[in-house]
């Protein structure tokens, strides 16, 4: 049996017991001298680099050897040194800089005066810090409030014919919420914006939570209709009084909503893996039906019972005649939904 040479052997990639001696080092030294701050934003936002480096090692182990091995070892030194100097030092010094951002937070007061609006229509996207949303009290503002961003934020108005439209959400959300640390971590209370809204105007609300934790406290406020889409961490809804069509779409998130005592609200709930908690107050009439593909349904309210000759639709005996009611449709394709 011949025996392989030096020039037939396969080359071997230095690149990943490099990158992870690396990796086990650096958390090794930072249990021993902990740093106080790591731009882990910065690091992630060059998550496309590490696809150029992966694809130069391949290469570098093609070439002859004993070429191979020593061109692989350089990749992965290089890409070692170089997202080390980010994760210590952030972009502020890199030729990234002016493209990407520094990761630094930033805070900005935000208003908008109500003067001449009879409507309004909102549409907001909630970052990663999350937000505590409510009604403002006695202000002659449409909008006001302060917001943490990295890079840049949207804030648009606009009134025509008594009409107000306002755009408010930050840099490149929809794009690169899922490369970002802050879906990781959890965020302390100066980080989460602080918003109120007019409750005095009528108004379309349509809310986008993307990431981090959020208490959305629509208490007060005029509502003709909502629509929310949570994506990440968890959530708190309380719903306003009155008379009003809600769509919700949960994606894995838990989320508590408090229905409101008074009105009649129709509310559609989409889950996708997540999980969805209803407090409703005893003196609301609830009408639900039930849709589920691999989810599940509770209801711990003793006064729901199932309608005769429908598996799927629950009531209270006092709906056909109550003033103050909920019909209440959910579609649970992965998760659970609990009404108490």
């Amino acid at each position: 049996m011949s025996q392989l040479t030096s020039r037939d052997r396969r080359p071997v990639s230095l690149f990943g017991p490099i990158v992870l001696i690396a990796i086990g080092l650096f958390f090794l030294f930072n249990q021993i001298h902990p740093t106080a701050h790591l731009y882990w934003l910065d690091v992630l936002r060059l998550w496309p680099l590490l696809l150029i480096f992966l694809g130069l090692n391949v290469l570098a182990v093609h070439a002859p050897r004993p070429y191979a091995s020593f061109f692989s070892a350089l990749v992965s030194v290089t890409a070692v040194l170089m997202f080390g100097y980010v994760l210590l030092n952030g972009l502020a010094r890199t030729p990234f800089s002016s493209r990407l951002g520094t990761g630094n937070w930033q805070t900005e007061q935000i208003r908008f005066d109500a003067a001449d609006v009879e409507t309004a229509v909102y549409d907001i996207t909630i970052g990663a810090p999350g937000a505590d949303l409510h009604a403002l009290d006695d202000s002659r503002d449409l909008v006001a409030g302060t917001i943490a961003y990295q890079d840049d934020y949207l804030f648009d108005t606009h009134v025509s014919s008594g009409k107000a439209v306002v755009r408010l959400a930050p840099k490149d959300s929809s794009s690169q919420w899922i490369f970002m640390p802050e879906f990781w971590r959890e965020y302390g209370e100066t980080n989460r914006w602080q918003l109120g809204l007019n409750q005095n105007v009528p108004a379309t609300l349509t809310l986008d939570a993307i990431a981090g934790y959020s208490q959305l406290d629509l208490r007060g406020l005029l509502l003709r209709s909502l629509k929310l889409t949570a994506s990440a961490d968890d959530m708190d809804l309380l719903l306003p009084a009155g008379d009003y069509d809600a769509h919700l779409v949960i994606n894995a998130t838990t989320t508590e909503v408090s229905l409101p005592d008074e009105g009649h609200q129709t509310i559609d709930m989409e889950v996708n893996a997540g999980s969805a908690t209803f407090h409703s107050p005893e003196n609301v009439a609830l009408h639900v039906e039930v849709e589920r593909a691999l989810g599940a349904f509770s209801a711990d309210n003793i006064g729901l019972r199932r309608v005769e000759d429908q598996e799927n639709v629950w009531e209270t005996a006092d709906y056909a005649y109550a003033q103050n009611r909920v019909d209440l449709s959910l579609h649970i394709n992965v998760g659970s939904v609990t009404i108490d």
